[in-house]
């Protein structure tokens, strides 16, 4: 048999709910369930609003000059109606009254409004008849001001919280892809043959795959940072597209994305930014929220670079490092090498890279489409001061080496993961 509770989780399922509006609900079952019926009436719930005073219904009443307790009676005598509606009608109709009022979620209030319909008798004649209306609650609700008291208005609004966009569920949202999981282990498992030094032959072999899977890991922490601070913001499209699972192969165009960032590493040593996400900026909150996910995959990489940093801080004092591992720490010195480049490459203010991101939701509106529209033959021209103007290159390298220094990585183990990766 369907109890009120397991009505109540079918009935809300797609409305969002406020804290007081759930507890009313929950409270409005349990009234049902001792009254030994398996529907929640309107009648319930209005009294599951009497019994939390101080929500947005209960005030609102007694804000226009009634005593809800004095309504309890009106609302019992005419019991619960069998035309009233169902519980799942009374929430579509609250979640109207929120989308008119353009209020987020359902609160206390919009149960108030759909309890005034005419297809709640049960509830809507008892309230009337003590004098409420459903444009009386809705105009003091929006303005303030009380009907039949001229030039009064309440100094503020009560429902500006309810305007406010709310926090997006993370429930069912984010996940780890095995794809992800896949790439940590081979990391780690070569980061393991690297430091116990089982495998000597092998070691460009584990130091490539440990250096490269690091990277792949780290870029995927980087895309999903982008995409989670969207998703906070606004976008909701980042989670229908598995950005927030850590998948590497979702990003786009896994040949641009993936596999050349990867190829210009055992290259040149030079770590293109690699991945990206499709982010719907019209969707965001703000300009501010804009910035933010641009600068929040940068946040992510630099995350990664710290986490390295920390084991170099710590690994001098304990004696770590031993003729023995030094191959490892050498790969890890590189890797580390590769966050600081890829922090200070995606934070030039350069279109197409993360550093123009974060300023191009304040720049005027015809310079962000020249920029967006130059933005492919911008990146390649970075790149290719990199690679063939040697000042531009020693320069650039010089202050990433600068960094890694301030970590505490010793610029001869990097060079010593820079040696590990070419075979001989």
């Amino acid at each position: 048999m369907v109890d009120a509770a397991s009505e109540l989780e079918r009935a809300s399922a797609d409305i969002v709910l406020t804290r007081d509006a759930r507890e009313i609900l929950e409270r409005a079952a349990k009234v049902a369930t001792a009254r030994g019926d398996a529907h929640v009436a309107p009648a319930d719930v209005f009294n599951a609003t009497l019994q939390l005073p101080g929500n947005l219904a209960d005030t609102e009443i007694r804000a226009l000059g009634y005593d809800p307790k004095s309504i309890a009676p009106l609302i019992q005598a005419n019991g619960a109606d069998a035309s009233s509606p169902s519980l799942r009608q009374l929430l579509v109709n609250a979640n109207r009254e929120a989308q008119v009022l353009g209020h987020y979620q359902v609160d206390s209030i919009h149960l108030l409004l759909a309890m005034l319909y005419s297809d709640s008798p049960s509830t809507s004649g008892p309230l009337q008849q003590a004098g409420l209306t459903l444009y009386d609650v809705r105009r003091h609700l929006q303005t303030g001001s009380r009907a039949g008291v001229p030039n009064y208005r309440d100094p503020t609004r009560p429902d500006t919280a309810l305007r406010k966009r709310p926090w997006p569920s993370l429930r069912g949202v984010l996940g780890i892809s095995p794809v992800f999981v896949v790439i940590v282990g081979a990391t780690a498992a070569s980061g393991a043959l690297l430091w116990t030094n089982l495998l000597p032959r092998y070691v460009a072999l584990l130091t490539i795959l440990f250096v490269v899977g690091g990277w792949i890991t780290s870029l995927c922490i980087h895309e999903f940072g982008h995409a989670f601070v969207a998703y906070l913001g606004g976008d909701r499209s980042v989670a229908g597209a598995g950005y927030l699972t850590l998948n590497p192969l979702r990003y786009a165009n896994v040949t641009m994305s993936l596999v050349l960032p990867v190829v210009f590493l055992l290259l040149g040593g030079i770590a293109l930014p690699g991945g990206a996400v499709y982010i719907n900026h019209s969707e965001l909150r703000s300009r501010a929220w804009s910035s933010a996910v641009s600068i929040a995959g940068p946040v992510g990489t630099l995350l990664c670079g710290l986490a390295i940093a920390a084991v170099f801080t710590v690994a001098p004092q304990r004696s770590w490092i031993t003729p023995d591992n030094i191959t490892f720490f050498g790969a890890l010195a590189l890797l580390g090498f590769f966050m600081a480049l890829a922090v200070v490459l995606n934070l030039l203010p350069i279109p197409g890279l993360d550093g123009f991101g974060i300023i191009r939701p304040w720049l005027p509106y015809s310079i962000q489409v020249a920029a967006l529209r130059f933005s492919m033959l911008a990146i390649y021209g970075v790149f290719a001061l990199l690679w063939f103007v040697a000042p531009v290159r020693s320069a650039f390298f010089g202050a990433v080496l600068q960094l890694t220094a301030l970590a505490g990585i010793d610029q001869s183990l990097i060079f010593v993961g820079q040696l590990n990766m070419r075979f001989v």
